[in-house]
């Protein structure tokens, strides 16, 4: 059985549906004036409104019960707009934490070291790797020399002590050598990595330990450039 609203104001009667009334929680517009009403507040069912006295009075005719299209919907229920969109904005702003977290995984063990074991936890379930941090400020050349080797005057020895400033494992940096000519002009440069000039016995792998100093000894066949002068950096690759 349909039910019935009537206007608040023009007394205008209109034909309901359960379906209707819960899409904007009751709030309807009318078809005839515009005046927007909670349409459970007046609902009476289809028969009492067709069911009359047994004499008519002498009132005012009731009025005629108009369609169902004779009104439209009122504003959206914007409080049930309003949480979903809250629950969205929250759902997209936990994935962007996660996606940044993840991404920043290594400065986050740094910075709250009680959940480094849970990001070492979700690395083993899903593949990823915890790389070792990358400060190149906290690193530094105390001391470097370049020379020909007394035993090969063809190769050339690079001796250097680098040390790591910080308070937790590095990552081991690249070493950037350029030699110079007596113009301070570069006549040769290479790149050495980490596997060029870690000592044997030190894993690469298990990184820079903390407040510590490393001492290197590479050999360069370098001497048919005669160099003047080098210069020594470290950097990040």
């Amino acid at each position: 059985m349909s039910k019935i609203t009537r206007c608040p104001s023009c007394a205008t009667a209109f034909r309901v549906s359960d379906a209707q009334l819960q899409a904007r929680a009751g709030q309807v517009r009318c078809g005839r004036c515009g005046t927007t009403f909670d349409a459970h507040t007046a609902l009476a069912s289809d028969s009492a409104v067709r069911t009359g006295p047994a004499e008519p009075s002498r009132r005012a005719p009731r009025p005629s019960v108009l369609p169902e299209t004779a009104f439209d919907f009122g504003p959206p229920n914007r409080a049930g707009r309003n949480r979903l969109w809250w629950i969205a904005s929250a759902i997209a702003t936990l994935a962007l934490a996660l996606q940044v977290a993840y991404y920043h995984r290594t400065d986050v063990g740094l910075l709250l070291p009680e959940v480094k074991p849970l990001i070492y936890q979700f690395c083993m379930e899903v593949g990823c790797e915890v790389p070792l941090p990358r400060r190149v400020e906290l690193l530094g050349i105390e001391s470097s020399d370049l020379q020909a080797d007394s035993s090969n005057p063809n190769v050339m020895v690079l001796t250097a002590t680098l040390r790591n400033r910080a308070g937790f494992i590095q990552a081991f940096p690249a070493l950037e050598l350029s030699l110079t000519n007596a113009q301070d002009q570069t006549v040769g440069r290479r790149v050495l990595t980490p596997r060029d000039y870690v000592p044997r016995g030190v894993q690469t792998d298990s990184g820079f330990a903390a407040a510590s100093d490393l001492q290197i000894r590479v050999y360069i066949e370098a001497a048919a450039l005669l160099p003047s002068g080098y210069r020594l950096y470290l950097f990040y690759l």
